[in-house]
Formats: C-alpha cells, structure tokens, sequence
C-alpha cells in the first residue's frame, strides 16, 4: 500500500498506520513489562520469595499486548488466511476472498467489541477484584476495550482499502506462488 500524501485516503492511510504502530509499541511494553516481573519474581523464589501476584500482572499484561497488536495485524492483513484453494481461481478471486474475510473480520471485531463492552459494565457494576493484590478486575477489562475500540477504527480503512485497491485494478494480496 502506497501512502498518498495529500488525499482524504491518503490521510486515513497515515492515521491508521501511526495507531497501529503506537499499540505496536505499547504492546511490546507490556511483553517486556511481563518478562521483567517474570524475571524478578523468578529471582526473589531463588532468595527470599516470588513477587505476590505477579501471576495476575503478567496475565493482565500479556492480556493487553493481545489486544494492542490486533490493529497492526489487522492493518497488514496479518491474520491466518486458507488460499491454497483460492489460488487455483486466480489473483482477482483470491482478492476478493481477501476483501470477503476483511469484511468478516470488521463485523466480528465489532460484536466482540459490543460484547466485551457490555462485559466491563459488568465488571465494573460486581466489583470484583484480583485474588492477590486486590485490583478491580474492571480496569483491564477497560484498557482492553479501548484498544479493541482502535481495532475498530482500523477495521473500516482495511476495507476501504480493500476496495479501492479492486477499483483501480491493484492486487489486494501477493498470491503464494508470486512473492
């Protein structure tokens, strides 16, 4: 995907790329965050003792790093995809089966996301909390929830894309057989 400077599109295209990258960022944070509390909780068992509720950190941790790459692969169309069947029919049908799966994909991130937002409310309402450090259990829910909110924004640039590329004859995805 070529980045047009000056277009609508071509702005979108920057936008969408920028808080894909900026989740990108914060994802790889909380991996590293995780394997530091890993790491020390790992070192204080060797000495004195574990870092209390490190479990739940790195869980909610890693939970988040999820969530924060799910835009940047949505936006590099890095989700798995089936086209030794698609091939056979050529680039314009495997093109439009991208189109099709990115479109799927745009609908059940927003019933996800519809669901995972009524989840935090309830999260939110019972105020239930983590068994160790006792933190509200709603606050990872809500972090997680905004990111799926960013996954939303990028899901309708994807097929945008998608379609623009198709109307201007481009190739939507490099089939296996043409890298």
């Amino acid at each position: 995907m070529a980045i047009e400077t000056n277009s609508t599109f071509g702005r979108w295209e920057r936008r969408a790329g920028r808080l894909a990258t900026t989740l990108v960022v914060f994802g790889g944070a909380c991996l590293v965050l995780a394997c530091l509390l890993t790491g020390l909780s790992i070192a204080g068992s060797l000495t004195v003792r574990p870092l209390p509720g490190e479990i739940e950190l790195v869980e909610a941790l890693c939970g988040l790093a999820v969530f924060a790459f799910l835009p940047y692969c949505q936006l590099k169309r890095g989700h798995v995809g089936v086209d030794l069947v698609m091939s056979a029919f050529g680039g314009k049908a495997m093109d439009y089966a991208q189109l099709a799966g990115d479109l799927i994909v745009a609908v059940l991130f927003a019933v996800l996301t519809w669901r995972h937002g009524i989840g935090f409310l309830d999260k939110y309402a019972n105020g239930e909390t983590t068994p160790l450090l006792l933190l509200p259990v709603w606050w990872g829910f809500a972090a997680a929830f905004v990111l799926m909110l960013a996954n939303l924004l990028i899901c309708p640039f994807v097929v945008a894309a998608d379609l623009r590329s198709l109307r201007h004859g481009n190739t939507i995805v490099v089939s296996m057989g043409s890298h």
